[in-house]
């Protein structure tokens, strides 16, 4: 067994190759009082193994192959109808990153991912957006929480999105859920990706998982509701928000983030490098404006990013630097450069979605159940988690300066 993608493996010594193959037992043994029967351990492995192989698709026909069984049944039993539960495996795998990972400038990043789906069966699949085309496609939608410091990222919850389509009353919405096993609650109303990140960084914070900031796009920063529940929790934030967001100013009135980009002299912006992408630092130029305080004695910020060349039309078909707009959650006397910093963050989760799809069949699984859905997820975040300690370890960290 070889972590695809990690390392070229004429790069490898014998000595590690084993250490790996070692290091991988020892975490799947860690977790083997999750499951009651010894078969279910050897079919984790089994399921583990494959999706950290070259297999060229990695759905439990060629997993089960690799793993020299004759069919998939075994492995296909185990993700549908085996005794374990995939919550308390999910609760291991994020001990495991936290070990693993663990750094100072760790944070929460929460996200969601797409799956093309062809059929109208698997749980949670309907017309709906996914940004892995940027369209309206017939997909499962689901959240995720991500782990990221500078010692590596990984994903450690997961949450299946049932859209309108899958919540109603009538005999046959109620047959279609119980194919599919989507729960009662699930089944009745729409539960929200805002509220499911929610669920999970409550999670996270009752497990004690240490983390600087919390960070997420505008379709969570854009909720009132999650960033009350973060505020009330003292979580700190950095989130992106829509330009017509209406947020309160220290004296007592409110506007849109667009109306305080307007009154934002030129002379106070400052470049700087919110994160390292594949050409070198992405500059960009920043402003802060500072916010009414919430009533907990942490402050509120308006972060405001432009691009340092034209790169969007405006209405008038003009060519002009595109503005964003982050409002941030933090202690008194930060500094706007550690929310720059912070901000930039984010953009480990889109390479933790692709080491998932690439490296551990996030998206090559073919199961209709729910159930089925959050065991092989599940069992992918191991393999993910694995893979992340293996890079934390061989290659040296590396910290942004702004």
């Amino acid at each position: 067994m070889l972590p695809p993608g990690l390392v070229r493996r004429d790069e490898l010594t014998a000595d590690e190759v084993r250490c790996w193959d070692a290091d991988l037992e020892a975490l799947c043994a860690s977790v083997d009082d999750v499951f009651c029967r010894p078969a279910s351990r050897e079919n984790l492995r089994a399921v583990v193994r494959g999706l950290l192989s070259d297999v060229p698709r990695k759905n439990m026909w060629q997993v089960a192959e690799a793993a020299g069984h004759a069919s998939p049944d075994r492995l296909q039993d185990f993700l549908a109808r085996a005794s374990w539960d995939a919550d308390e495996l999910r609760d291991r795998v994020r001990e495991f990153v936290v070990d693993s990972l663990r750094d100072q400038d760790a944070v929460l990043i929460a996200d969601e991912t797409g799956d093309i789906k062809k059929g109208t069966k698997s749980a949670g699949v309907a017309r709906q957006y996914t940004g892995v085309t940027g369209q309206v496609e017939n997909a499962q939608v689901s959240v995720h929480l991500s782990y990221g410091s500078s010692r590596g990222r990984a994903i450690i919850d997961r949450e299946l999105y049932a859209g309108q389509h899958w919540a109603g009353h009538g005999e046959e919405h109620r047959r279609r859920c119980e194919e599919a096993g989507v729960p009662e609650e699930r089944a009745r109303t729409v539960v929200t990706k805002p509220e499911l990140a929610r669920r999970m960084v409550e999670r996270a914070l009752a497990a004690g998982v240490p983390f600087t900031y919390f960070l997420a796009d505008e379709l969570y920063g854009g909720s009132r509701s999650l960033r009350a529940w973060l505020e009330d929790h003292q979580v700190r934030y950095v989130m992106a928000i829509p330009k017509n967001e209406v947020l309160p100013l220290a004296d007592g009135r409110a506007q849109e983030a667009r109306q305080l980009w307007a009154r934002v002299p030129e002379t106070v912006l400052e470049r700087r490098s919110c994160a390292d992408g594949a050409k070198g630092p992405r500059a960009y130029d920043f402003a802060a404006v500072h916010l009414a305080d919430t009533p907990h004695g942490l402050a509120r910020t308006l972060l405001i990013r432009r691009s340092t060349v034209p790169n969007k039309k405006n209405n008038n078909g003009e060519l002009v630097c595109e503005a964003a707009y982050f409002l941030c959650h933090h202690a008194p006397g930060t500094t706007p450069a550690e929310l720059v910093i912070a901000a930039g963050q984010r953009w480990m989760v889109e390479e933790t979605f692709q080491a998932a799809k690439n490296e551990a069949g996030f998206d090559q699984h073919e199961v209709r159940k729910w159930i089925s859905w959050y065991r092989q997820t599940t069992v992918c975040m191991l393999a993910l988690a694995f893979l992340a300690d293996v890079r934390s370890r061989r290659i040296r960290p590396h910290r942004t300066t702004p």
